[in-house]
């Protein structure tokens, strides 16, 4: 590394360090911004910032936190109340900067005054009719951006006034604007749950968790129109710079805990059962309480728990049996209680789950265990806990590391779908033979077109699949969907059932159908459904489509990348012929009608769906 590179390194890490010390007052974040823009980092993400009020303080503050948190923005605001006009005009800057991601940020105050001030005398079907306009201008904005951009549409819905004008009366009237705006707020979201290229973000609550009052400046709206102010500020740019970290950088998949005084207040090996503190009625073990009900919320988002304890077995196992807590031991995917040292235990745990390192999180309340873990280990994330139990769920569910723009249905069944993974490898050490052991599995597959509701969940296995992904190709939402609706693509999922339970939708395939020869795009599986003959039966799909329609020959590409080594050898074992292999170590693959019959596989059952979802 030159010393000009590492001289540029050190002033990065020197910034980063700089804004994680917070917390940011407005003359901190025009400093970090004018170092930031200074450095002029290579972006990760282009975003476009839109709206009906002014933007800056929130597109700066938003940008330096990202920074901080290993994401740079290459950041644009649009001009002001153009946010129409930029998405509808094919030559407008925003087209021209190609972003990633778009912001969309409107104000009710200039959007439906009525539903802010002076609307106290209206009739409750006239400030209900304006709401809807409000959602309509909404929608036919997103229809818009969505037909003629793939970015990434964030969307803040609507923070209640700080003073409303129906005042004490608010909460009993019915057109007041507690009613008011949750109906619309829920509306806004309801509308685009399902749809993985847009994505509410609740500005509304964290304005409210600011301070409303606090958050709002009428002089300063008046004068330049900034519609948020100091910790409402603060709290709107923290939301939207974890929402666009959470596009880049995938959440971690994993999260270790130590026992003793983490989930528990005492030692349990020399406290005894009856020393630990845990429950209702004492401060710290409601604290500890608090802590495990957090830690299930981080579990239903699909991030696995598992346990790393210094401690003897039976001890921990009394606790669980006499102990009435809200995390039995049945909801960790993986446990080591003994005696040896954390850092291989955690190592240990990630091969066993077959994820990497960097996808793992260490909490211990123990400095010493968490040094040691950060040098052994220094691509597992670790969070040393402070000595006060009562801040630990907050340090929890306050961390940017587990954020996900939308869950799915396998996100919250996946501790039972590692759990039967496990027993799966408990029947292989038990089977005569690999055979045998197929056999018992009983794996039955079902194939479907891609349609729209699968479409959160393909984005997800494109946005995370590395290890078995050919291409590695990572597409947006909006691309995904084109694909679907596109008769010049095959675009299909794959989902795995078996004797021991369901393993979700696991995989997916891409197959360029025109422009001549047919080519696999794309051709990506979970690593926990391999090696049991579904890739084979996902291969022998294609060929059939692929061949029916009169092609001669199918084409296939292996991109070689630092994780996907797995996948290195899928199209030799699939009768695929090797034509070329690039300097940059990309093979090309070829397979002709003559060529492609079906190879047989030890799956039991094959379900096709050809409708969409």
């Amino acid at each position: 590394m030159s010393v000009a590179a590492a001289d540029t390194r050190a002033d990065v890490d020197d910034l980063r360090c700089a804004i994680l010390e917070g917390p940011l007052a407005t003359g901190d974040v025009e400093r970090h911004w004018r170092r930031l823009c200074a450095l002029a980092p290579s972006p990760d993400l282009r975003v476009a910032w839109l709206g009906n009020h002014t933007l800056e303080p929130a597109l700066r503050h938003a940008t330096v936190l990202a920074f901080a948190h290993g994401v740079s923005l290459a950041s644009e605001a649009g001009d002001f109340g153009q946010h129409f006009q930029a998405v509808l005009d094919p030559g407008s800057a925003l087209h021209a900067a190609l972003p990633d991601a778009i912001v969309l940020s409107l104000s009710l105050r200039l959007l439906a005054p009525a539903l802010v001030t002076g609307g106290a005398g209206l009739a409750e079907e006239t400030r209900r009719a304006e709401a809807v306009r409000v959602l309509d201008d909404v929608r036919r904005w997103v229809d818009a951006a969505r037909e003629r951009t793939p970015a990434t549409l964030l969307v803040t819905n609507f923070p209640r006034p700080a003073r409303s004008g129906y005042g004490l009366a608010d909460a009993q009237s019915a057109a007041g604007d507690a009613a008011l705006y949750g109906w619309l707020n829920e509306s806004l979201a309801a509308e685009y749950r399902d749809d993985p290229q847009v994505h509410v973000l609740d500005a509304d609550a964290a304005i409210a968790n600011a301070g409303r009052a606090a958050s709002w400046n009428p002089a300063m709206y008046h004068l330049a129109k900034i519609e948020w102010h100091g910790p409402g500020l603060a709290a709107v740019a923290e939301l939207l710079a974890r929402a666009l970290c959470a596009l880049v950088r995938p959440a971690k998949k994993c999260l270790l805990l130590d026992l003793d005084n983490t989930l528990w207040g005492g030692i349990v090996g020399e406290d005894g059962v009856e020393g630990l503190r845990i429950g209702a009625g004492d401060p710290a073990g409601e604290a500890f309480l608090d802590f495990q009900r957090a830690l299930l919320d981080i579990k239903a988002r699909g991030v696995l728990l598992g346990l790393v304890s210094k401690n003897n077995r039976e001890d921990v196992e009394e606790a669980y049996r006499r102990l009435d807590m809200p995390l039995a031991l049945s909801d960790f995917a993986a446990t080591r209680i003994d005696w040896q040292q954390k850092h291989l235990h955690i190592a240990d745990i990630a091969g066993e789950l077959g994820i990497g390192l960097d996808s793992v999180v260490f909490v211990d309340d123990n400095p010493v265990e968490c040094e040691l873990a950060r040098r052994a280990l220094p691509e597992v994330e670790v969070i040393a806990l402070p000595g006060d139990p009562a801040a630990y769920a907050e340090i929890l569910l306050g961390s940017w590391l587990f954020d996900k723009l939308a869950l799915t249905e396998e996100d919250a069944q996946k501790t039972i779908q590692y759990r039967d993974n496990a027993a799966r490898a408990r029947g292989r050490h038990g089977a005569a033979d690999l055979a045998a052991w197929l056999e018992s599995l009983g794996t039955r597959i079902e194939i479907g077109r891609a349609g729209a509701g699968e479409l959160t969940r393909l984005h997800q296995l494109f946005g995370k699949t590395n290890q078995f992904n050919v291409t590695t190709k990572r597409y947006t939402a909006a691309e995904l969907r084109r694909f679907a609706e596109s008769d010049a693509w095959l675009f299909e999922w794959l989902r795995v059932r078996d004797n021991f339970g369901d393993l979700g939708l696991v995989g997916a395939w891409l197959v360029r159908l025109n422009g001549g020869v047919p080519e696999i795009d794309s051709f990506l599986l979970s690593c926990r459904a391999l090696g049991r003959g579904v890739e084979t039966a996902a291969v022998n799909r294609i060929k059939e489509r692929v061949f029916a329609s009169g092609a001669e020959a199918l084409v296939a590409r292996f991109v070689p990348t630092a994780k996907n080594r797995p996948a290195e050898r899928f199209y030799d074992e699939q009768g695929f012929a090797l034509v070329d292999t690039g300097p940059d170590g990309v093979k090309t693959y070829r397979i002709t009608a003559a060529d492609a019959a079906p190879r047989p596989c030890a799956v039991q059952e094959i379900i096709v769906r050809e409708e969409g979802g």
